[in-house]
């Protein structure tokens, strides 16, 4: 790949996390931030709501684009392609975690119609209690290492402290449904980050 096709890729690359993160946390902040109030009202209304602030959020980060994106960084293939590996780190992790959660619970419908929910407790959730923001995190280093743009750099490190707020938030939440089994659960096992000898279990 010349430089000029390497430097388009990663603009494109910039470009979507740019866009992608943002929305990410409109959309937690919105259906969790909220859910008390979302338990007694239609669910439609909350992905409604979601959907209105996504907009928003889209509308504002496309009108400052160009300030968020900064300086290109230079395009370097040893680091675009350690990025892409990293990335692909995290999809194989993806795969664990899609065998125990299904996408309504990706989205939060179970929480926003107050569904009975069993704990989990086993595969990756064994590892640590938020595999998939484990996940997250690991794939938002990837995709901004193979971007290299400053603005990516900077809005990753504002998503990882916006996830760990979701991630606050998410705890009271999941306190109040499973009760003593889930604080139990808190002290057998962290939350994001995995022991090192325990790596290879996110993966099973």
């Amino acid at each position: 790949m010349d430089d000029f096709s390497l430097q388009t890729l990663r603009y494109g690359l910039a470009v979507i996390l740019l866009v992608l993160l943002p929305v990410v946390c409109a959309f937690w902040f919105v259906i969790h931030g909220a859910i008390g109030f979302w338990k007694t009202r239609p669910a439609w209304m909350a992905y409604w709501a979601a959907l209105i602030v996504i907009l928003a959020t889209l509308g504002l980060i496309w009108a400052m684009l160009p300030m968020l994106l900064g300086a290109d960084l230079g395009s370097f293939p040893g680091l675009t392609g350690a990025g892409a590996a990293i990335y692909l780190t995290s999809w194989a992790l993806s795969r664990s975690i899609r065998k125990h959660l299904t996408f309504r619970t990706f989205a939060g419908l179970p929480e926003v119609r107050n569904e009975t929910t069993t704990l989990i407790e086993t595969g990756p959730f064994s590892v640590v209690r938020h595999p998939r923001y484990f996940m997250i995190l690991v794939g938002v280093l990837g995709w901004s290492l193979a971007a290299n743009y400053i603005g990516g750099y900077v809005v990753s490190v504002v998503f990882a402290f916006c996830l760990l707020l979701i991630i606050r938030i998410e705890e009271r939440e999941l306190c109040a449904r499973f009760g003593d089994a889930y604080r139990a659960y808190q002290a057998r096992v962290p939350a994001l980050l995995p022991a090192p000898r325990n790596l290879g279990k996110l993966f099973v």
